[in-house]
């Protein structure tokens, strides 16, 4: 199974297309999606042998590689979890639209107090502020949601709770609240590290449940930590 995210299944599909007409007779490709994730599940149901089958997995590599976050079917909190480990490295999160979806993913892993150190779930700005050290001039002047919000947010948590990283969330996941210029499904995530701190704003469309938007930025988060990482 490959993981796969940042690019749609319509797109995928023209793209490994070639590939994809190519695979022996006995194998079969499944596009698994969800949650902005695709997995991609070649299997066999002839005599196919493990080095023909990794030899289609490397041959489809090419085609994917901007995309691919993992070859084997785990969970993103296991594969995130995983990497941290092995780095012996550590991380927080603080949440306000995501409201502890993403510290529960993390905490649900076992062994997971060997590099998560917790969560500050931050819904009201007081709590931003007195909390995290979001300066009140920047909650008044750009708004809970925004870039330098959750920058602050992040580097808040990171050096509140001592970690090498940490991951923030601020967003409008509705059905109400939404503006002109911050519509319903707008996030903003900041991930901060020993390099430095980015963000980058989200829109998650405003036709989907608060509950998808949510599991959305949960995702996105986790996903853009376990590239960072594995790029490093």
């Amino acid at each position: 199974t490959l993981m796969l995210y940042g690019i749609a299944e319509s797109t995928l599909a023209i793209q490994i297309e070639e590939w994809e007409n190519a695979l022996p007779a006995s194998m079969h490709l499944a596009y698994l999606p969800k949650d902005g994730v695709i997995r991609l599940r070649l299997s066999t149901y002839g005599d196919a042998t493990e080095n023909e089958m990794d030899a289609q997995i490397e041959a489809i590599k090419p085609f994917i590689e901007d995309y691919l976050i993992a070859t084997e079917d785990l969970p993103l909190e296991a594969i995130l979890g995983n990497l941290l480990k092995d780095r012996q490295q550590t991380i927080a999160t603080a949440e306000s639209c995501t409201g502890g979806r993403l510290a529960a993913a993390l905490n649900a892993q076992s062994g997971s107090s060997a590099y998560y150190m917790g969560s500050v779930i931050a819904y009201a700005n007081e709590v931003k502020e007195q909390v995290l050290g979001v300066e009140h001039v920047t909650l008044e002047t750009y708004g809970a949601v925004s870039e330098q919000t959750v920058r602050e947010m992040a580097d808040g948590v990171r050096t509140l709770m001592h970690t090498d990283y940490a991951i923030a969330t601020s967003g409008i996941a509705g059905p109400t609240g939404g503006t002109p210029d911050k519509p319903v499904g707008t996030v903003w995530i900041a991930w901060a590290t020993p390099e430095g701190t980015w963000a980058e704003c989200f829109h998650f469309g405003v036709a989907r449940e608060r509950e998808q938007i949510t599991q959305r930025a949960v995702t996105t988060a986790l996903v853009k930590l376990i590239k960072y990482l594995t790029h490093q």
